[in-house]
């Protein structure tokens, strides 16, 4: 058997380091730490570089429009800048932007359709379809000598009535997207022995029993509910305070407006002459049957039943 040698291991490793430590030596001799070697010349310049938006989180900024779509639970936002994001389920999500920028003043969907109808601040009317991968306009409408304040889509309707400054009503097609002849005039509507103007269109609903009746609120306090076939006033309600938002009773025989004095009145249709109920909700109330104080106005109302028959 070979013996194993000890000695003969070690001086090898002896070796190997003092060869290694030479060569260490040879390459400092050839590149002193005086001379480094020449820097690597930069190309990239900020032009370059541009920054760019890879991911949109949280709610929309400076939302100003609000739509949904309940069959399809589909959220709608317009934004002042002209932006629309849309929501559905979750991980669910689409952006658009209107070319324009204008701010976005109401938005109404087509219930169901797959489409969507936007109103932006400088009067025009865009038709969205959403039944594509992204969503495109398809048609859209100028106008040119009013200004739009407030629109209306009944249900299951192709009538879009679209509420001016001037106080007049226009009705558009929404198939083919254009003014159908039907107008409805601010002076045909009050009464016409006013001379003064009621101001500009604030809300449009049609009544929740009968489409062919219409509930126009103008800005001034006054409130008309207009009779589609006959094209006539059936009756008009009269309130000292602006009016804010206007909402029917399921049951379509009361409606409440909210006032810029922070009262909320409720109406039975078939009795214009006064509200059958005053109410200030966040007024304080004066002892001696005084009239609350006046509070800020109420930018919208909704009216709901509850099981005890409270609204």
């Amino acid at each position: 058997m070979r013996k194993f040698n000890i000695r003969k291991v070690l001086d090898g490793l002896t070796a190997g380091s003092s060869s290694a430590s030479q060569q260490q030596q040879q390459q400092q001799q050839q590149h002193p730490p005086g001379n480094r070697e020449p820097e690597i010349q930069e190309t990239l310049q900020s032009e370059h570089f541009q920054l760019c938006k890879t991911v949109r989180h949280g709610f929309p900024y400076q939302p100003s429009a609000l739509a949904f779509d309940p069959v399809q639970k589909i959220l709608a936002v317009g934004t002042q800048t002209g932006a629309l994001r849309l929501f559905g389920r979750p991980g669910v999500e689409c952006y658009c932007q209107h070319d324009s920028g204008a701010a976005v003043i109401q938005l109404q969907f087509l219930i169901n359709e797959g489409a969507l109808v936007s109103a932006l601040a400088d009067d025009t009317l865009h038709l969205w379809n959403l039944r594509q991968k992204r969503p495109a306009i398809l048609h859209s409408l100028k106008f040119c000598r009013e200004r739009v304040t407030f629109c209306h889509l009944p249900f299951q309707s192709k009538w879009l009535y679209v509420g001016t400054e001037r106080g007049n009503i226009h009705i558009v097609n929404v198939e083919s997207f254009t003014l159908s002849g039907y107008v409805i005039m601010w002076n045909k509507a009050i009464e016409l022995s006013s001379k003064s103007h009621p101001g500009p269109v604030v809300h449009i609903s049609d009544n929740p029993m009968d489409e062919g009746k219409l509930l126009i609120g103008f800005e001034s306090g006054t409130v008309v509910l207009w009779d589609l076939k006959s094209k006539k006033a059936d009756y008009r309600y009269t309130y000292d305070e602006a009016i804010h938002s206007v909402a029917w009773h399921h049951e379509g025989k009361q409606f409440i407006c909210s006032h810029s004095d922070g009262t909320l009145t409720i109406w039975n249709v078939r009795s214009p002459t006064k509200p059958v109920q005053t109410i200030t909700p966040h007024g304080k109330q004066l002892k001696d049957g005084k009239k609350p104080e006046p509070c800020k106005p109420i930018l919208k109302v909704e009216f709901k039943t509850t099981r005890s028959g409270l609204c």
